[in-house]
C-alpha cells in the first residue's frame, strides 16, 4: 500500500514494535514504554513485540479515529457512548504527568485501524508514518481555533504579493524528530550541536523582487521594448509569512510588524543575492513576550536575533547554503549572533545526546556560550543536529520538560507569535 507523505511528519502516526516496557513506581495497573526519546503509558500486560501505532505530544487526532475507538472522555462522542476515553473534545494528545510520571506521546495498538474498510493490517510495516489512510483522516498538528478577526487575516495572507515571488525568499526547511532519524547520521559523520532558542523565527534576504515599472516603462513594454522588471531590494518574512512594507494589503496579527521592524536592522549588512535564517527572543515592541517564560533575561521591551542559517539564492531561485563554520564567519564579520554552538565532533550515540542536552538548563550545566534563560524557563528548549553537505540537514531533540511546557501553554491559550506570524 503507498502512503501519502504526512503534512507534517513531526506530528503524524508512525507504526512501531514496542521494544520494551519499564515499571512505573507507585502504580500497579500501567507501565511506561519508550518510543523516539518519548513516554508512553499502556496498561499492565502490554508486551514487547506489540505492534501498534505512535503519536507525538500535541498531535489532533481525527473524530472518526477518536469516535471509533472511543477515545472521548464525553461517551455521548464515542460510537460506544457507555464507553469514556482520556482525550478532550478537541481530541488533543497532551505531555502531562500522570502520577508523577510523564506520559508525552500515545501508543494505541494496531488494531485500532481496523475500522477502515479495505485496509489490511498486515501490509504496514515497521515505520511506516501517516497522517491518512485510504482517505480516512488519521491525525495532524494541533493549533488553536482562531478568532473571527484571525480567520480573516489568515484569508488575508494567501493574497499573492506582486513584488516578491517566495522563490527568493524560501521558508526554511522543516527539521525532522532526532529520536524519529537518529540512525540517518552515522557516528562517523561530524555533526554540530546548538542550542535550541524558543522565540519566533524570522528570514531577511537582499534579493530579487518584482520592480515597480513607471507609465513610460509599461508602455514601452506593450511597443515591444525590452524593460528591465526586477530589482535587488530587502525582504522580511516570519517562519509562513512574506511582510512588504510597499504593500499596502499587507496584514499580521501584531500592531507592530516585528520581522520587518528587526529585518531593517540588517540592512547594508547582507550582500546582494544573501539570504539569512534567526530566531528572534525576547519582547514584543509592545512589552509582551514573544514566547511566555522564555525571554532569556534580554532587557524588557528589547529582542535579540541569533543566526542559524545563511544561504546564497541565485537569480534563477536556486539555493546553496553555507557550511556552519561560513555561518559564523559570515555572521562574525558583521557583528550578528549566530545560535550558541554546544558540541562539535563526532556524531554522539542517543544515549549521549539525551543525558547531556536533554532536560537541561545548558547555561547551568556548563555551557557559559549558551543563551541564559529565565528564571521561570523549566529547561532549554532542547537542541538541533546539523550535518553539513550540499545541503545541510538538521534534526531536533526537544527536551520532555519542554513539552510539558508546551502543552500547558496550549492549555492556557498563550498566543504564540511562531504560530501567529502573519
Amino acid at each position: 500500500m503507498k502512503l501519502l507523505t504526512p503534512e507534517n511528519e513531526n506530528y503524524a502516526a508512525t507504526i512501531v514494535t514496542l521494544k520494551e516496557v519499564h515499571p512505573l513506581e507507585g502504580s500497579d495497573r500501567i507501565v511506561g514504554t519508550t518510543i523516539f526519546g518519548s513516554q508512553a503509558i499502556v496498561s499492565v500486560g502490554t508486551e514487547v513485540g506489540t505492534k501498534g501505532i505512535y503519536f507525538p505530544a500535541e498531535t489532533q487526532l481525527s473524530e472518526e479515529f477518536a469516535f471509533e475507538n472511543n477515545l472521548h472522555d464525553h461517551g455521548n462522542l464515542n460510537k460506544d457512548q457507555g464507553a469514556k476515553g482520556y482525550l478532550g473534545d478537541n481530541r488533543r494528545i497532551r505531555a502531562i504527568r500522570l502520577r508523577g510520571h510523564r506520559s508525552d506521546c500515545l501508543f494505541l495498538p494496531i488494531e485500532s485501524l481496523s475500522y477502515i474498510k479495505g485496509l489490511k493490517l498486515d501490509d504496514l510495516k515497521e515505520g511506516d508514518t501517516f497522517d491518512q489512510l485510504l482517505d480516512h483522516p488519521i491525525c495532524k498538528k494541533y493549533v488553536l481555533k482562531r478568532t473571527v478577526k484571525e480567520t480573516r487575516l489568515e484569508k488575508n495572507k494567501h493574497k499573492p504579493i506582486p513584488r516578491i515571488d517566495k522563490k527568493f525568499l524560501p521558508e526554511h526547511y522543516d527539521t525532522d524528530n532526532y529520536f524519529r532519524n537518529s540512525e540517518v547520521i552515522p557516528n562517523t559523520r561530524w555533526v554540530y550541536i546548538t542550542q535550541k532558542l524558543h522565540g519566533t523565527s524570522i528570514r531577511v534576504g537582499h534579493t530579487v523582487v518584482n520592480r515597480k515599472l513607471t507609465i513610460r516603462d509599461r508602455a514601452a513594454k506593450l511597443a515591444g521594448v525590452q524593460v528591465k522588471d526586477t530589482e535587488m531590494d530587502y525582504v522580511f518574512g516570519s517562519r509562513k509569512v512574506i511582510k512588504d512594507i510597499n504593500n499596502p494589503n499587507q496584514n499580521h496579527f501584531y500592531s507592530t510588524d516585528i520581522w520587518t521592524e528587526e529585518g531593517k536592522k540588517l540592512e547594508g549588512l547582507i550582500p546582494e543575492n544573501f539570504l539569512l535564517y534567526g530566531e528572534l527572543i525576547g519582547y514584543t515592541p509592545e512589552g509582551g513576550p514573544i514566547q511566555k517564560n522564555y525571554t532569556y533575561k534580554v532587557p524588557q521591551g528589547t529582542r535579540d536575533l541569533y543566526i542559524y542559517r545563511v544561504a546564497f539564492i541565485n537569480a534563477k531561485g536556486y539555493v546553496v547554503d553555507l557550511s556552519w563554520e561560513q555561518v559564523q564567519e559570515f555572521c562574525h564579520d558583521r557583528g550578528l549572533k549566530t545560535v550558541p554552538e554546544l558540541y562539535s565532533g563526532p556524531m554522539p550515540t542517543q544515549p549521549e545526546i539525551v543525558q547531556w542536552f536533554i532536560d537541561k538548563k545548558f547555561r547551568e550545566d556548563g555551557y557559559p556560550q549558551a543563551v541564559e534563560l529565565d528564571d521561570a524557563s523549566p529547561v532549554d528548549e532542547g537542541v538541533c543536529i546539523r550535518v553539513d553537505g550540499m545541503s545541510p540537514y538538521i534534526l531536533k531533540a526537544k527536551s520532555p520538560k519542554f513539552l510539558e511546557h508546551e502543552t500547558k501553554m496550549l492549555d492556557e491559550e498563550a498566543v504564540d507569535m511562531e504560530e501567529e506570524g502573519k
